[in-house]
């Protein structure tokens, strides 16, 4: 097949084109790359690479005139380059980067474009490529700096092919739509800007949120402080338009410090407050107000479901954690799902019996307990928003739910109120209130409700204060499991399991009546690792059974 002169400016002019590539020490390279980003100038598509002498060369073309390519190659338009290149693979005298003789080095690719008529100059051309590209990122004086030319697929279109974000698609029509003078203060076209972001986004209807790093990459933040600044309502009505939202913001890790009352030091953010997150466009409401039923009713509310489950929380006020969904769904099954012996003897839990949720917050896990089937699901929370969150998703699930506020405790707790349950139907029952007052609670409750066979202990960075309620309110008689949340460090797994079992064997010897309590067996059946929560560290819950012996014997 020879390829006519459109076909060729298909596969030459809008596929493809000469890029220059620079080889650089090993010292260089976070010099150079940072160089490189700042303007815009690196492609991000193809990786920095160590340089190997005649390794790379093959996409370095032979000597002769460009328009000779489109004759005589066997080229199919879907593959265009592929083909090409691999003529170019079997050419016998390819011009050649000079070998590697001064150690490793590496390769680092730019989106700079050289535009060549002639192949009988590469080396000249190269290099009049990298010392403009030097000169615009301020290397100009740095020695040692090689050059070389390669044909690949460009940016922008490889963009195009791949990556179908509607956000990004949302972005490119926002930027077309710029007056010409603003084009024209841009460090590269209106349709190659966006392919220096990856478009990466969570839809919580009506909420579309972003994450920490966006529009954080050169050449972004200084455009959005300057030039694109007035622009930014045109940019978000035109998102909310295309996906279909009614709110932006960009999301920030959980602080793990709030600032102090008394301005001297800061306190620990035991409500995990969303303090950080950058509303940008639509009414959030105000920050830091109180958890009334007034500020609740002019509240912006938002929602997600996970395992035909929903849940619904208050941005600005209430975390969400997606990175969850693994363990809830493990709840489940583990729930619903008849166990043997060996694995804990809670066969039938999810028909007769309670479980416990020491930190229901806006019912993460608390909601899996009762979509597995379990009787009555028993929740403390402090955080009066969050609580609101679980009440709305409750009533979304079908659920009937109970909060319990200070006030009301005391009369439901007595023997001639029956009202814990309200009708008896109550699925779930929150008290608003610190857990440590679980224990107390459940005694007061234990012969009204099913025996209590699951605990949850969902508290980072560890959990570990809540574990003597948890072996407290756990059955005595048929024992349970704790599913204990903690931040581990990957490589001393084995040694915190160790010490975490030695922990539960003494509670279980303190607060088990003391007939009982040898004859109880506590074993971590499972380590479950959720998420990584940091390098070299892991979210990750070890399931702690207390149950008789006589049961993982295998005998009723």
């Amino acid at each position: 097949m020879v390829l006519n002169d459109d076909d060729a400016k298909v596969v030459l002019d809008k596929l493809d084109g000469f890029f220059l590539s620079l080889i650089v020490s090993r010292s260089e390279v976070k010099l150079v790359k940072s160089a490189l980003e700042r303007h815009a100038l690196l492609d991000k598509f193809s990786k920095i690479a160590p340089f190997v002498a005649n390794r790379d060369i093959p996409i370095i073309l032979p000597k002769y005139d460009v328009q000779r390519i489109k004759q005589g190659f066997d080229v199919q338009r879907q593959n265009a380059t592929k083909s090409i290149e691999a003529s170019w693979r079997r050419h016998d005298n390819p011009q050649q980067v000079p070998p590697d003789s001064t150690g490793q080095r590496y390769v680092i690719p730019t989106n700079f474009e050289v535009l060549v008529a002639s192949r009988t100059n590469d080396d000249i051309q190269a290099n009049q490529a990298k010392d403009q590209v030097l000169q615009k990122i301020g290397l100009v004086d740095q020695a040692g700096i090689e050059a070389y030319m390669t044909f690949r697929r460009r940016p922008s279109t490889r963009l195009n092919e791949s990556d179908k974000s509607p956000l990004a698609q949302a972005v490119r029509e926002w930027l077309h739509s710029l007056p010409s003078h603003i084009h024209s203060k841009l460090p590269m076209n209106v349709d190659q800007l966006p392919n220096t972001c990856k478009w990466t986004y969570t839809i919580y209807a009506p909420m579309l949120l972003l994450p920490p790093n966006c529009l954080s990459q050169d050449p972004w933040p200084e455009l959005l402080e300057d030039a694109l600044r007035p622009f930014l309502p045109d940019l978000y009505k035109t998102v909310c338009e295309q996906l279909k939202v009614t709110h932006i913001a960009i999301n920030r890790p959980i602080p793990a410090l709030l600032p102090s009352s008394n301005n001297s030091a800061q306190d620990m953010n035991v409500l995990r407050l969303p303090s950080n997150l950058v509303p940008l466009h639509g009414e959030f409401g105000e920050p830091n107000l109180p958890a009334t039923d007034q500020n609740f009713r002019g509240a912006f509310w938002v929602s997600t479901i996970q395992n035909n489950i929903t849940q619904t929380w208050a941005p600005l006020y209430t975390m969400f954690s997606r990175g969850n969904i693994k363990e809830k769904t493990r709840l489940l099954s583990l729930i619903s799902t008849p166990s043997d012996s060996v694995r804990g003897g809670l066969d039938g839990i999810a028909r007769e019996s309670s479980a416990v949720d020491l930190y229901a917050g806006i019912g993460y896990f608390a909601f899996s307990y009762a979509k597995a089937g379990v009787a009555k699901v028993l929740c403390w929370e402090i955080n009066g928003w969050s609580i609101e969150g679980l009440r709305r998703g409750a009533k979304k699930n079908g659920w009937s739910i109970q909060v319990v506020d200070n006030e009301q405790v005391e009369s439901m707790l007595d023997d001639s109120h029956q009202n814990v349950t309200g009708t008896g139907q109550e699925r779930l029952v929150v008290f608003h209130e610190s857990n440590v007052n679980a224990a107390k609670r459940v005694e007061a409750l234990k012969s009204r409700i099913p025996r209590i066979r699951h605990v949850n202990c969902g508290y980072l960075p560890s959990s570990s204060g809540s574990w003597d309620v948890a072996v407290q309110v756990l059955d005595a008689t048929e024992g349970g499991c704790i599913h204990a949340h903690e931040n581990v460090v990957i490589k001393d797994m084995e040694r915190r399991k160790y010490e975490v079992v030695n922990i539960f064997r003494h509670l279980a010897n303190q607060y088990l009546p003391q007939n009982s309590a040898a004859s109880f067996c506590v074993e971590c059946q499972h380590i479950e690792e959720v998420k990584a929560y940091a390098p070299g560290i892991v979210h990750c819950v070890f399931d702690i059974t207390i149950l008789p012996k006589t049961c993982l014997n295998g005998v009723a």
